[in-house]
């Protein structure tokens, strides 16, 4: 008869269950009456605890399982391995098809991120509205749900697209636990049979326990990928600020060592890796290709840098091609614009001191009473051939702004090997072995912001003084005569040439008032204007309507006007050959004025 130690040894010995069944049928045939009954409850008993002790040692196995899993989750610093590995694992403890996981993104929505199982790739990149679906139902609630048939479970709020991918992997039962971070469920993992299946107890709170443990490690590989972006983005700003500092100490060489723009576009073709050109205040090219030009605001394929100085715009840096193409192009062009900012300003110290001493030389040629001899002396120290000089251009700014009229002088030295200088508020060029001719014509060609006036030169104290006394008048009749930005030789003034000399004004002023006298003294006495709406009547051809346009009056004003003239200077006024004579004069009054105006 067996005993309860009997039981007892085979489940000591961990026998297996087809020995116990054995054990019992052999103790059951033996036996009979109330002994087989008793034999049929003790073997009932160690069936229930040979169960509960596979129970247990399948639950600590999985828990060994668990914990391994959860181990090596923290080993992983990246969030596409974690969720691959939790899927891959939810599959093997679940003994399932397939498994995936959703995360919730910024906007409420689901998207499964990573599927390990499918059989295509339907399941992957579909999105869930928020609170839609089994997913959006687990996330909602934050409580894990099972269906036993999914496709025809109405428990489920279906969409469309999920349907469609469940049938197409022929889906069945689907267990879906929340992944929780804190408060907050940040997506559902989910495990599927191709089959109708049930879910117990034992199943789901493992599925939620390994949910758990994918939410560390997905929190703990985010904060290893943001530390890896940060140390990344560190390393490449210090990457960043060695690559500028050595850029910068070879522009600081470059520029101590008397380099100019072509060794510093040199040095930023170098770290960048492409061309760099250097464009001055005018878009002339300074360094680089001459046939480059500066772009326009939002050109692609260019990266620009201005030179900025304390007086306004000096320049720009462009870079273009494979150079344009450096992250840090704008940077390093800023470096070199600093450079280039720095040779600009030395060259203007240095011009500004040369143009020092030619100021003084010039302003002492050009003053009368000063030694001829010394003056000779002065002009070879300074490199300056005075009896060469064949022209003489005098650049009178009126009221503009003098910068651009001493930067046209500095231009004009130049392309004619002379030299310039400021002399008593105007700029004087001096200009051997270029006839006035030539220099007016190219002078013509110029935009220019001042008037400028050209003569005639045989070399020498003497003749420079005089060329220079008719070229200053010549650019002060211009600027009377409204003609600020142009230029002129003193013998295309004509008529006005008589200005130049007190004897040819005073005859002028004869002319003037025995011309248009009564109409001068009336405007003079009445503090009336009648002189302008002549002028502007014999301007327009005396044309009526011109006239009124242009002074902005009635018809009958201008009639009444014009009688009053009638009255001033006689009616023959209107004849053609009177008519000329009054035009001339009223241009002339007005020139001496503006002369008379400018002292």
């Amino acid at each position: 008869m067996p005993t309860p130690d009997s039981w007892l040894r085979l489940l000591a010995d961990e026998r297996p269950a087809a020995e116990l069944e054995d054990f019992r049928r052999d103790q059951l045939t033996s036996a009979s009456g109330d002994r087989r009954d008793r034999v049929a409850r003790e073997a009932d008993r160690a069936f229930a605890i040979r169960r509960r002790l596979d129970a247990r040692r399948r639950h600590a196995a999985e828990l060994t399982v668990l914990n391994d899993l959860a181990r090596r989750l923290t080993t992983l610093r990246d969030s596409g391995e974690v969720l691959s590995e939790v899927a891959a694992q939810a599959r093997r403890l679940l003994d399932v098809d397939v498994a995936y996981l959703m995360l919730r993104r910024a906007d409420g929505t689901l998207r499964i991120e990573v599927v390990d199982g499918s059989m295509g790739s339907v399941l992957r990149g579909i999105e869930l509205a928020d609170g839609s679906g089994l997913g959006g139902r687990v996330v909602r609630t934050g409580e894990p749900m099972w269906s036993e048939h999914y496709l025809r479970d109405t428990r489920v709020e279906h969409v469309a697209a999920v349907d469609a991918a469940a049938e197409s992997e022929q889906l069945g039962g689907i267990l879906g636990v929340p992944l929780i971070r804190g408060d907050e469920a940040i997506g559902v993992l989910l495990a599927a049979d191709r089959r109708p299946r049930s879910f117990h107890g034992g199943e789901v709170e493992l599925l939620a326990a390994l949910a758990s443990h994918a939410a560390v490690a997905l929190h703990n590989a985010g904060l290893f990928e943001q530390h890896r972006r940060l140390v990344d983005e560190l390393r490449a700003a210090n990457a960043t600020l060695r690559r500028a500092d050595e850029l910068r100490e070879r522009l600081t060489a470059a520029v101590i060592g008397g380099g100019g723009y072509a060794e510093i576009a040199a040095e930023l073709t170098r770290a960048l890796g492409g061309p760099v050109t250097v464009f001055g205040a005018d878009h002339e090219v300074l360094a680089g290709a001459p046939d480059e030009r500066v772009p326009e605001v939002g050109e692609p394929g260019a990266v620009l840098a201005p030179v900025e100085l304390r007086s306004g715009y000096a320049g720009c840096l462009v870079a273009r091609g494979s150079a344009a193409e450096d992250a840090e192009a704008a940077r390093l062009l800023g470096l070199g614009a600093t450079s280039v900012a720095v040779v600009i300003t030395s060259e203007q110290s240095r011009a500004e001191a040369e143009m020092r001493t030619r100021g003084e030389f010039v302003s002492a040629l050009l003053s009368p009473g000063t030694d001829e001899a010394g003056l000779r002396r002065r002009a070879r120290s300074a490199g300056i051939s005075i009896a060469e000089v064949r022209t003489v251009a005098v650049f009178d700014p009126g009221d503009a702004e003098p910068r651009q009229t001493a930067a046209l002088a500095s231009r004009v030295a130049a392309e004619f090997g002379g030299w310039s200088a400021e002399h008593t508020g105007h700029l004087v060029a001096l200009l051997p072995g270029a006839d006035p001719e030539r220099v007016a014509e190219w002078l013509r060609r110029l935009d220019l912001p001042c008037a400028v006036g050209v003569s005639a030169c045989s070399g020498g104290v003497h003749a420079i003084r005089t060329a220079h006394e008719s070229a200053r008048q010549t650019a002060t009749v211009l600027l009377a005569l409204a003609r600020a930005r142009d230029c002129a030789r003193d013998a295309e003034l004509g008529i006005y040439r008589s200005l130049f000399g007190q004897a040819g004004r005073d005859e002028l002023r004869v002319f003037i008032d025995d011309t248009v006298g009564p109409l001068l003294a009336h405007d003079r006495d009445r503090r009336r204007d009648l002189a302008t709406t002549l002028r502007t009547y014999l301007e327009q051809s005396r044309h009526h309507a011109r006239t009124c346009e242009l002074l902005h009056v009635h018809a009958n004003t201008l009639y009444q006007r014009l009688e009053r003239v009638d009255r001033l200077l006689g009616p023959d006024w209107r004849e053609p050959r009177r008519a000329l004579e009054v035009q001339l004069a009223l241009r002339l009054h007005d020139v001496l004025s503006a002369l008379r105006a400018r002292g």
